[in-house]
Order: C-alpha cells, then sequence, then structure tokens
C-alpha cells in the first residue's frame, strides 16, 4: 500500500508542477514507482534453471539436469571447462550415476533440441555472435561455458 500511496502522491504532484523541469523529474520518479523491482537471485542454480527456461531447453529431457549440473560445476570451477571429456562428463556421471558417454549423448541431445525449437531471439541475446543459423548449435563446451558466464555474471550484479 504504501507504492501505492506513493505513486498517487507523485501523480498528484505532477498535475500541480509549475515548470517542464520539474515535471521531467516527476516524471521518472513515476516511472520509477511503477515498474516493480525485481529481486536479484543469490541461487546459481535458480539461475541457470531460470536461462535454460528462457532458452526453452526442454526439462523433461535426460541431459537438463546433467546441463544444470554441469554448468553449476563450470561456474564453481573454471577450470572444468578445459577439461571437458575427462574432467567435466566424469564429475557429472558421477552425480548422477551414470556414465561420461551418457552425459555427453544427453547434453548434446538437450542442445540439439534447444536449438531446433528455440526462439532465435532469445538464443540470440544469450549466445550473440558466437551463433548463426549457418553454423549450427554450439558445441556442449561452447554451450556450458556461454551459460557459465551469463551465470558469474548475474551472480557478480546481485553481490
Amino acid at each position: 500500500m504504501d507504492t501505492l500511496q506513493m505513486q498517487v502522491n507523485t501523480l498528484m504532484r505532477l498535475c500541480t508542477a509549475r515548470n517542464e523541469e520539474e515535471r521531467t523529474v516527476l516524471r521518472e520518479d513515476l516511472r520509477r514507482l511503477m515498474v516493480p523491482e525485481q529481486p536479484k537471485e543469490r541461487n546459481p542454480e535458480k539461475v541457470i534453471r531460470q536461462i535454460l527456461l528462457e532458452l526453452g531447453a526442454p526439462d523433461h529431457l535426460v541431459g537438463h539436469p546433467y546441463m544444470i549440473q554441469a554448468i553449476l560445476l563450470v561456474v564453481e570451477n573454471r577450470t572444468y571447462i578445459h577439461n571437458i571429456t575427462f574432467g567435466l562428463y566424469p564429475q557429472v556421471a558421477a552425480h548422477f550415476d551414470t556414465t561420461a558417454a551418457r552425459v555427453e549423448r544427453a547434453l548434446r541431445h538437450l542442445i540439439e533440441v534447444t536449438w531446433s525449437r528455440g526462439d532465435w531471439e532469445v538464443l540470440g541475446r544469450y549466445f550473440g555472435n558466437t551463433i548463426s543459423q549457418d553454423r549450427g548449435k554450439p558445441t556442449n563446451g561452447e554451450f556450458v561455458a556461454r551459460i557459465a558466464n551469463v551465470v558469474r555474471q548475474r551472480l557478480e550484479d546481485v553481490a
């Protein structure tokens, strides 16, 4: 209720403003009051889940929890991205009691499906000039590294 009262008060002051400079300041104040402040997320897993949801990564696929775990590991320790085959995949496989080959294939499949069904505007927002429809989907390592960097940036922005 406090926000509503502040909006009404600002609007009333805007209606009675005497000059353009005062009106400009009050309009900006009113805009800030009208846009609800987004809570910043500090939990990396929730940030990853939100990004995958925006990208259109199907959460019913086996690779979805594998991808979350892989990105979490890279966010926590960047060296995994330089040793995907013998470092990252076996770590994720051990966590889910499966094999590294199955993890690799499940991640590749998740990326393929995301790329074929996803919104190009959203994919472009996250992957920028690193992707093109001609070149095809990113590798597992490119995908994990890019999303891990975005997660790290968002977490730093919150801190």
